[in-house]
């Protein structure tokens, strides 16, 4: 009956489907062997037939974009993964210390020092060889009596002379070299010592471990 209302309002065929959709009637109908179906269309001639009004379910409301989202979802959402796990970068390794080359200038004794530095000294000229000789040129006699006029000069064996050791800094390659022949010679000394010296040495190669260890 809705439908054909619709078609002689003249409403549209959208319009038509909207008022059947809404429909709440059903049909119970039985054919001639008994047996019954529930449609909601009418029944067919020849069947019995009887009409009831049931309640529809209203439609869902459509999802509205504007509509703010789920919080619970929304933090699940926002919430930013953990940062991997970074390993710490290794502690720079420090710098290879100095280590200057230094030879003593009474008897070309070779020794190592960490700053270069040295300070003068007196040595019988006699040891430094005979005058004319490269050092003994450039020695001079530490006896004031010489400046004096009428002192006779004296002797090449006891006139002494100020002098200075001469040192040069090794590359860092040869004074790694340098700090691991005196770190080995250090522990050698250990194995061998009393127990009193034992300590200062322990003490000793502790800072020279400390030195190697930019090498």
């Amino acid at each position: 009956m809705k439908a054909l209302t619709c078609l002689l309002a003249v409403l549209g065929a959208s319009a038509c489907t909207a008022a059947i959709a809404a429909s709440n009637t059903a049909y119970r109908c039985t054919d001639a062997s008994g047996a019954i179906a529930f449609q909601d269309k009418p029944c067919r001639s020849g069947q019995q037939s009887q009409s009831f009004e049931y309640q529809r379910d209203p439609p869902p409301a459509p999802a509205d974009p504007a509509a703010s989202p789920d919080p619970a979802t929304l933090t699940a959402e926002a919430e930013p993964e953990p940062p991997a796990s970074v390993p710490a970068p290794p502690p720079p390794r420090p710098p290879v210390p100095p280590v200057f080359k230094c030879v003593r200038a009474d008897n070309d004794k070779v020794y190592y020092s960490d700053t270069g530095e040295t300070r003068p000294y007196q040595v019988p000229a006699g040891v430094l060889g005979a005058p004319g000789s490269s050092l003994g040129s450039s020695a001079v006699p530490s006896a004031p009596e010489l400046n004096r006029p009428g002192v006779a000069a004296p002797s090449i064996a006891s006139a002494y002379v100020e002098v200075r050791d001469r040192c040069e800094q090794l590359s860092p390659a040869e004074a790694c070299r340098v700090l691991r022949g005196q770190l080995d010679e250090n522990l050698t000394r250990q194995r061998n010592a009393s127990r009193e010296e034992r300590e200062g040495l322990a003490r000793e190669a502790h800072a020279l471990a400390d030195k190697v260890a930019g090498c």
